[in-house]
């Protein structure tokens, strides 16, 4: 998915939001789900000074072998017009990948700690009995570790026949976000929910994020779903030596279970 297409969405979500009025209940209504599954694969380059480790992992065999530890929940609250929410995931693999040294490519074990925060508001433009059009904003927060362990074989004898090497980096950074969210009830039981935004901190500092899902409503205290998501990150601290850099893109299935009160 491209930003030239997340852009015409987004477009396209204010454009049809013009079609109905908004009616909105004045009652709080909140929604929670907890340790939902995004079953993401990765691919891409995670730099750390002039360690290039390329990121190709899939989440059936790379991610969920080498998951350490996992962490996700979504939390809204909703009154009228306005709906607010927040984000966490948190996600440690430590996989085995090819590492790029300079000129020579190399077998590398590395560590990939990802924490992701994002606290948005949602202003409803438009709401029909079926579908309500949202207008969403707010900031994105990502934290990084990386840690690169690679040994390079060398023509010397022993002791010197070989050369480990250990990097470490990261960084965190904050970027805002704007795009567009729609939901659709087709029945009591059914619904979609689709979004699309565009995050920006700055030239170095880019993501595309976009979504959807279809939910089930098996009980008035809640519902199960299941849909997509793919997020994609540009960003670039430093081309120095102690620099740090991903471009990557992550996505894959959401599955989970949503509690309404």
């Amino acid at each position: 998915m491209t930003k030239k297409l997340c852009v015409q969405l987004a477009l396209v979500n204010v454009l049809l939001a013009s079609t109905y009025p908004v009616t909105a209940s004045d009652e709080w209504e909140f929604a929670l789900s907890p340790l939902f599954l995004w079953g993401m694969s990765i691919k891409g380059d995670a730099t750390i000074g002039g360690a290039t480790a390329p990121l190709d992992l899939s989440f059936k065999d790379d991610i969920l072998e080498n998951m350490e530890a996992v962490l996700t929940v979504h939390f809204e609250a909703r009154k009228g017009i306005w709906t607010f929410f927040t984000e966490l995931q948190y996600v440690d693999l430590e996989p085995t990948v090819e590492v790029e040294i300079g000129p020579i490519d190399v077998k590398g074990d590395i560590s990939f700690e990802n924490t992701m925060f994002e606290l948005g508001a949602a202003y409803a433009l438009s709401e029909s009995d079926s579908t309500r059009w949202e207008l969403i904003g707010g900031g994105r927060y990502t934290d990084q570790e990386v840690g690169v362990d690679v040994t390079i074989p060398t023509p010397m004898p022993p002791p010197l026949d070989e050369v480990n090497i250990d990097k470490k980096g990261g960084d965190d950074w904050w970027h805002a976000f704007l795009g567009a969210r729609v939901s659709h009830s087709f029945n009591d039981k059914w619904s979609f929910i689709g979004r699309t935004d565009l995050g920006y901190g700055g030239s170095d500092n880019k993501a595309i994020n976009a979504s959807f899902q279809f939910d089930y409503r098996f009980r008035d205290w809640g519902s199960a779903f299941a849909g997509y998501r793919y997020l994609q990150y540009d960003f670039d601290n430093d081309s120095s030596s102690n620099g740090y850099a991903f471009d990557a893109y992550q996505q894959g299935p959401l599955l989970g279970l949503t509690i309404y009160w």
